[in-house]
C-alpha cells in the first residue's frame, strides 16, 4: 500500500494558500517562542538532514535524477514541519520514537509552492532514539512507489534510443539527439535532445508522439511530469487536449534559462509539472499532449508579466530524463 497524499484534495497548495500558512506558522511560531515547552521536557533533541537521495530501478523507472528541495516530517504520525534541506530542527521528544519523512519539491519549479512529491516512498525511522541537547544526523533515501502500487509511468524519454518528442507541422526546427560534452551524462545516459535556433524570430514547437488517455474513467488522477533541462532562453510547457473534433493548446509554465555560468552538470535544472488537475478538468477529452515551445506568444493570455526579446546569439535547448508519472486520486 502507498502511503496517501498528505493533501488528498489536491496535490499541490497554490502559491496565496502557501503564503498564508507560512505567515500563520510564523505567527505561531513567535507565540510560541514566548512561552517555555509545556510538560517535564524543557530541552529539545535535535535532527540533521543534510540531502534526500534518490534511488530506483533504471530499467522501470529511468534515471534517478531530482530536485528534492525539503523535508517533511513527522514524529509519530504528526506532522513537525517542512524544512528546507540542509536543516537541523528541533524535537521536543526524548528516547524511541516513530521518525517519517517526506521527500519535498517546489512544483512548477515555484519556491513558494512547496508539497511532498505523491511518487516518492516516505522514509520511516521506526525507532529513532532522540537524546535531549543531542543532534541525530539522518541520510535519508527515497525510491518511487512499486508500479500498479502508488504509481505508474505513462512515458519515459532519456533519447538513449530514439525521440519521440517531434516537430509539430508550425515548427521551423526538430529535435536531434546528441552526445559528448552537450549531453547529460550519468552511468546510463549518454545522449540527449537538443533545439538550436538562430538569434530571430524562428520557434520550435514540439509534442510527444504518444497520445495519452490513461486518466479516463479514472475519477480523477495525480499526474506530474518530470524534465532535466539546460537552455539559455525562455520557453513554455504545456499540454494539448482532443476534444469535439479540435485540438486545443493550453500552456501552463514557463520555464526560465538555467545558469550559463556553471559547468555540467550545475547548468542543467530539474522542473517537476503537475498536468493531473488539466486532465480531471477535461476529463471527457480524447486525448492529451505534452508540448515544448519557445513560441512565447501561445502565452500572451497568461498574467507572466514579460515581453519576447530575442536574444542576440543562437539560443539553444536541451532536454533529457523526461518522465510522465500518475497515480488515482
Amino acid at each position: 500500500m502507498f502511503i496517501p497524499f498528505p493533501y488528498k484534495n489536491n496535490v499541490f497548495m497554490n502559491r496565496s494558500f502557501t503564503l498564508f500558512l507560512l505567515g500563520f506558522a510564523l505567527l505561531a511560531s513567535t507565540i510560541a517562542s514566548c512561552k517555555k515547552f509545556e510538560g517535564s521536557q524543557t530541552v529539545p533533541a535535535y535532527i540533521h538532514i543534510d540531502s534526500i537521495a534518490l534511488e530506483c530501478d533504471y530499467s522501470v523507472y529511468g534515471a534517478s535524477t531530482h530536485k528534492i528541495t525539503d523535508a517533511w516530517v513527522y514524529v509519530d504520525d504528526q506532522i513537525i514541519g517542512c524544512y528546507e534541506l540542509p536543516t537541523t530542527f528541533p524535537v521536543l521528544k526524548k528516547g524511541p520514537h516513530k521518525v517519517s519523512i517526506f521527500a519535498g519539491i517546489c512544483s512548477n519549479g515555484i519556491a513558494a509552492s512547496r508539497s511532498t512529491y505523491p511518487f516518492y516512498k516516505r522514509v520511516e525511522y521506526a525507532g529513532l532514539n532522540l537524546v535531549e541537547d543531542s543532534i541525530v544526523n539522518l541520510n535519508p533515501v527515497v525510491n518511487y512507489y512499486p508500479i500498479g502500487d502508488g504509481c505508474e509511468v505513462a512515458w519515459m524519454e532519456d533519447f538513449e534510443t530514439a525521440n519521440t518528442v517531434l516537430p509539430e507541422p508550425e515548427s521551423d526546427t526538430s529535435m536531434v539527439r546528441v552526445s559528448g560534452s552537450e549531453a547529460w551524462h550519468s552511468v546510463n545516459s549518454f545522449y540527449s535532445g537538443k533545439v538550436e535556433l538562430p538569434p530571430d524570430s524562428l520557434d520550435f514547437t514540439l509534442a510527444t508522439a504518444n497520445e495519452f488517455s490513461f486518466y479516463k474513467d479514472m475519477g480523477g488522477v495525480y499526474c506530474l511530469l518530470e524534465m532535466d533541462y539546460n537552455c539559455n532562453d525562455t520557453f513554455f510547457v504545456g499540454v494539448q487536449y482532443f476534444k469535439d473534433y479540435k485540438l486545443e493548446t493550453l500552456p501552463l509554465i514557463k520555464v526560465t534559462p538555467t545558469d550559463k555560468t556553471h559547468d555540467k552538470p550545475q547548468r542543467w535544472n530539474k522542473i517537476y509539472i503537475n498536468i493531473g488537475h488539466i486532465m480531471n478538468n477535461y476529463s471527457d477529452a480524447s486525448y492529451f499532449k505534452v508540448y515544448l515551445t519557445s513560441d512565447l506568444t501561445t502565452g500572451e493570455d497568461l498574467d507572466y508579466g514579460y515581453q519576447y526579446h530575442p536574444i542576440d546569439e543562437r539560443r539553444y535547448y536541451y532536454f533529457d530524463n523526461l518522465k510522465l508519472l500518475y497515480r488515482k486520486l
